[in-house]
């Protein structure tokens, strides 16, 4: 008896890369010269050209063809370019189907991802609360761009893989997205009655914000908003940070009597989870399992740690005598601690304290890059080795100093 079904494919389809060359090196940014040669006994459906990491996983987009031939030669130009691909050993991945049997063929390259460079330092100054300077100084501190903005000064932030300069306005807040090298604004966002303000910023791999009105929520690099919570009518946000999971906001009611933890979830902004203190939080900072809560208590300032998957919540320490101001993380196992009195480096992981300057200062910033520690006092911003404490810059400007960011190239 004789079979009428379709005849069965046992072949794979053949796949040969001719160009890049196994090992090829790619110092980015540039553009990769694909070239490939497949066939099969059959019409080839669908190829697929990818970049994986060493464990397999997509680091771009997809490139999808559709061939309905059995040869076919793929040539493509692959831009290597995201700022956030790290030097070491990729794979490009083919994966050639006829409809029945599909194959995966791999070529090896390595890529040397773009070094990190300082792009600008950017200074806030300011002599009257209606209008503010903005200055640019390039990598030697010279003065590149300067000029007055008709807005009072709030916030101010940086985020270096969308190369992109925040500045926000005091109540009535606006945001403004700037371009920092021609300082041209690329979008700009408005708050809403009844507390116009914006109270925090947090860059990270989106822009996490916070307003009086008790909302927190997340924009893209084009001012997008991709997910806000919900306004509250009865409390205001002071602080906000966050990591890949939760977004973690300082409430206090307006009676400035009522003070929370409250945790969100990243992805959709429902509360996980909310956690009354006994004092004012005076920062927040993410790390470990959780996030570490600073917090006002008479006489000086509590240390707790939360735990957003056990909801768990202990205290850890107790700065006495002392009032922060700000913290700035510079790892894991080191935060420098801003307070009226001086600046004090925290380590967590063993709870100790050391004093670096006996010194105030208003804020505090860390340049990853050379490691060094900038504070800022009046119309002063002094470097200093984070390691040894030697003095390394000391820039003054005509006004007070009221922010100063470091725009990195990624």
């Amino acid at each position: 008896m004789v079979s009428c079904g379709k005849k069965e494919d046992s072949s794979n389809p053949e796949i040969t890369f001719i160009d890049p060359e196994a090992g090829h090196v790619v110092n980015m940014p540039d553009t990769l010269e694909v070239r490939v040669e497949i066939s099969d006994d059959r019409i080839i459906s669908s190829v697929v050209l990818s970049l994986v990491d060493e464990n397999k996983v997509p680091v771009i987009p997809a490139e999808y063809y559709y061939p309905n031939s059995p040869e076919y030669f793929l040539q493509a130009s692959l831009p290597i370019v995201d700022k956030i691909l790290a030097s070491g050993n990729y794979q490009l991945l083919v994966t050639a189907s006829d409809g029945i049997n599909s194959k995966d063929k791999y070529r090896e390259i390595k890529i040397n991802g773009l070094p990190v460079e300082i792009m600008a330092y950017i200074v806030v100054t300011a002599q009257f609360d209606f209008k503010s300077t903005i200055i640019k100084l390039n990598p030697a501190f010279e003065t590149d761009t300067q000029f007055v903005f008709p807005k009072g000064y709030c916030l101010s932030g940086v985020h270096s893989l969308w190369e992109q300069f925040y500045f926000v306005s005091v109540e009535p807040s606006d945001l403004f997205a700037f371009d920092p090298a021609t300082f041209e604004t690329e979008w700009e966002m408005e708050t809403f009655p009844p507390r116009p303000l914006i109270t925090g910023l947090f860059p990270d791999k989106e822009l996490v914000f916070s307003t009086a009105n008790g909302d927190a929520g997340i924009l893209s690099g084009s001012g997008t908003v991709i997910l806000r919570t919900a306004p509250l009518a009865d409390k205001m946000i002071t602080h906000i940070t966050a990591d890949d999971k939760y977004i973690y906001a300082a409430h206090v009611s307006l009676s400035g009597e009522i003070h929370q933890l409250t945790v969100y979830y990243r992805v959709s902004g429902s509360i996980r989870d909310q956690k009354m203190l006994s004092g004012k939080i005076s920062g927040l900072v993410p790390g470990g399992n959780g996030v570490l809560v600073f917090f006002s208590s008479a006489p000086g300032t509590g240390i707790m740690q939360y735990d957003p998957e056990s909801l768990s919540m202990e205290q850890v320490n107790f700065l006495q005598d002392e009032n922060l101001r700000s913290v700035e993380k510079i790892s894991d196992s080191q935060l420098f601690l801003v307070t009226d009195n001086r600046v004090i480096v925290y380590d967590p992981g063993i709870n100790l304290f050391t004093n670096f300057t006996d010194q105030p200062y208003a804020f505090c910033r860390y340049d990853h890059l050379y490691d060094i520690i900038y504070l800022a006092t009046d119309n002063l911003v002094y470097g200093f080795n984070r390691t040894t404490g030697d003095l390394m810059e000391d820039i003054s400007f005509p006004e007070e100093v009221l922010d100063f960011q470091i725009l990195y190239n990624k």
